[in-house]
């Protein structure tokens, strides 16, 4: 009989597992249910891939990650192991061929998203399989104290209770303890096995650099020495910007986000993968999933979500045991926006109950009845008649969804898409012509970067909210502008419905839940302000602070962290006149520079440089030039 090793050598080409790989395998084959903790980087595929090739029947896998599924269906194959997307494009025909290929076929993996197995009609196609173990994905999505949490992942007990003695392995790369709890108990798991892997990477200096010229920065750390390296923004439109920015530096770039059509994602990533293009500027669409061991740094341009998020982004780097660096860029404001941005998008308890009230209303629902029809909702005509701020009723909906009060649609999550084919000299003449139109076009291009040069997710009721009408106007006039030849737009292929779960009953429904919208939002602003402890943090070790929130406390310090280094520098003597001496025969071989370029192209700290350029210009060594920068003084 083959061993879990015989299997990872066949087909994996790996002569050992990384621990706790094994132990995981050997929980699994023994057909208990298991939870596996292992940090970006470790491994988490084999452990479902492994035991489904040693045991009879199909592994079915729920994941929410297209690209990862798609990656793992490639690799697969390229091994000869049949594996299967169900994609929520196929038709009721489709699904039945798929099925009939499972159960007839020689495939061992199904991969299916969350929300698929909802229907009733895939849970009975599924029930009809021969299951050998079910894989849960990025579990921490079932947790709302998790940083990315599904409703859909609530719904995944069910198979639970038609699988019973079949072995479930929940697998996350990200969770506080509270959150492996919510896995455990919302999945019904029996008795999970727990394995986890320590978060801590002693080959990863933790950085964090305060700085006001964010782009001088970044070109000062990319260089001194261009090795492959991720750069993580908090928008789209950035992506692109910064990449055009460090391209313009001799800095070779790509640029990665979640509204590029697949070629230019490939294309992104084939050339980052290569070299071509050794840095990628990304939002967090991209990363999951990336097999590249020689990745030197991880710069966050943004203050991250969370320290969950932080923690994974940071983990793609130096998984070749090299040394690596994770820097993160901050300044005063990056702080006072976070703040604002998360109070302006949080609804109060009174807010929520105003909007589950006018619901009610909107849909004529009597007071203590239930009706569980499905009704059509038009979520900006809802807002106008109610004049409720779109961004905060859309939060207040899916805090009422979360609750168990209501159920959307997954089309409540779908955006459209939209690229303007015409040049911007030719949308300009065409806004001038049609008045109206131009008034959408304006709203759009102020709202939306880079639309000119890539497909990206719109926000049709945001769209609306700002022109005040209606949804369907803004298809109607978006599929005109399609037609003229102006843009390609795709609208959401469905419209959303919702469905009410409770009796009507007002207060009472949301008196029930109050406390725990409240325990919500404040776990969300607590985990904002993890993070913002975090980059202010400027006396205990960054390592410290990141194994204590996932509830595995140290005593040692990590030595290599931006606060560990500054301890050490306090305990040493800065050499002002090794600087000074730098400066001066930079500035002599050089000429006249500014003091961006000089601490770019020095290898001492900021504060340090600037420090001596003043003392400098007491002792009158150099002086500042009619272009305001920085010269040797010939007359001294």
């Amino acid at each position: 009989m083959q061993k879990p090793i015989d299997i990872l050598i066949k087909y994996f080409n790996y002569q050992s597992f990384i621990p706790p790989q094994e132990a995981i395998i050997e929980s699994v084959l023994n057909k208990k249910d298991t939870i596996a903790l292992l940090p970006t980087g470790g491994g988490k595929s084999v452990c479902f891939q492994i035991p489904a090739l040693m045991t009879p029947g199909i592994c079915l896998v729920i994941s929410p990650l297209i690209a990862l599924i798609k990656d793992q269906i490639a690799n697969l194959e390229t091994k000869g192991i049949k594996a299967i997307f169900l994609q929520s494009k196929l038709n009721q025909e489709d699904i039945v061929r798929l099925f009939d290929n499972c159960k007839f076929g020689s495939v061992k993996f199904l991969y299916v998203s969350p929300e698929r197995i909802q229907s009733d009609f895939i849970k009975q196609k599924i029930r009809e399989l021969t299951i050998s173990l079910v894989a849960v994905d990025e579990a921490h999505c079932i947790s709302e104290w998790g940083h990315d949490f599904r409703p859909a992942y609530l719904k995944i007990a069910e198979l639970k209770k038609e699988f019973p003695n079949i072995p479930f392995l929940a697998l996350t790369a990200t969770a506080t303890p509270l959150v492996l709890k919510d896995i455990e108990t919302y999945l019904h798991l029996n008795k999970p096995q727990l394995f986890k892997k320590s978060f801590f990477r002693e080959n990863i200096a933790y950085q964090i650099i305060e700085t006001e010229d964010k782009n001088n920065q970044l070109l000062s750390i990319l260089s001194k020495k261009l090795v492959p390296s991720i750069v993580y923004v908090n928008t789209r439109k950035m992506t692109k910007t910064l990449a055009q920015f460090l391209n313009a530096h001799q800095i070779k770039s790509s640029f990665y986000h979640g509204g590029l059509n697949p070629e230019e994602k490939d294309l992104a990533y084939k050339n980052w993968m290569t070299e071509q293009t050794p840095i990628i500027v990304a939002t967090n669409a991209f990363g999951m999933g990336i097999d590249k061991s020689n990745v030197s740094s991880i710069i966050h341009y943004n203050i991250p979500f969370s320290i969950e998020n932080y923690i994974q982004e940071t983990g793609r780097a130096g998984r070749n045991q090299k040394k690596a660096n994770a820097y993160l860029l901050k300044n005063n404001s990056d702080i006072d926006d976070a703040k604002r941005q998360f109070k302006n998008n949080t609804p109060t308890n009174n807010y929520i109950l105003e909007v589950y009230k006018k619901l009610n209303q909107y849909f004529r629902l009597p007071f203590g009845e239930i009706n569980q029809n499905w009704f059509d909702f038009d979520m900006i005509d809802f807002c106008k008649t109610y004049n409720f701020e779109y961004l905060l009723c859309h939060n207040s909906i899916k805090t009422l969804e979360r609750e168990g009060i209501l159920e959307l649609s997954a089309s409540f999550y779908h955006q459209s898409e939209l690229f303007f084919k015409a040049t911007n000299n030719q949308v300009l003449a065409y806004s001038d012509s049609h008045r109206e139109l131009g008034l959408l076009i304006k709203v759009i291009l102020r709202n939306y970067g880079g639309l000119f040069e890539n497909s990206s997710s719109i926000n049709l009721g945001l769209i609306a909210a700002k022109l005040n009408t209606k949804k369907k106007a803004i298809i109607e006039s978006l599929n005109m502008l399609h037609k003229d030849g102006l843009v390609i737009f795709k609208a959401s292929s469905t419209n959303v419905q919702l469905q009410f779960l409770v009796p009507r009953e007002d207060e009472l429904t949301i008196n029930r839940i109050s406390k725990n919208i409240t325990s919500y939002y404040k776990h969300q602003f607590d985990k904002l302000a993890s993070v913002i402890n975090f980059v202010n943090n400027e006396t205990i070790c960054r390592v410290k602070l990141i194994l204590d929130y996932f509830g595995e406390p140290i005593t040692q310090d990590c030595g290599s962290c931006d606060v560990c280094i500054s301890k050490k520098l306090k305990n040493k003597t800065v050499n002002y006149k090794e600087i000074a001496l730098s400066i001066t025969h930079l500035l002599k071989d050089c000429g006249a520079l500014n003091s961006k370029t000089i601490v770019l192209k020095l290898n001492f700290p900021e504060k340090h440089i600037l420090i001596c350029l003043q003392l400098l210009l007491d002792n009158n060594k150099i002086i500042v030039n009619s272009q305001h920068n920085f010269q040797l003084n010939t007359k001294f």
